[in-house]
């Protein structure tokens, strides 16, 4: 989670209206390893809260399933 992107000297833009960011792993925990990310950004500073994280986490244990092969 990036609370403001414009701090953090790592962060890669993709759209230069972007300010935070969060990103969660999408994790098949049987083949131990990640098989995609759910990634959410928004224009206003501190935009996502633990809730938002905790969500997007359950969202992500939800939908490992579509990367079954």
């Amino acid at each position: 989670m990036a609370d403001d992107v414009r701090e953090d000297p790592r962060y890669l833009t993709a759209f230069g209206s972007t300010r935070s960011e969060i990103i969660v792993p999408v994790l098949d925990r049987a083949a131990r390893k990640v098989v995609g990310t759910i990634d959410v950004e928004s224009e206003e500073v501190d935009a996502f809260s633990e809730e938002d994280r905790a969500a997007l986490e359950h969202c992500a244990t939800a939908v490992v399933a579509l990367f079954e092969e």
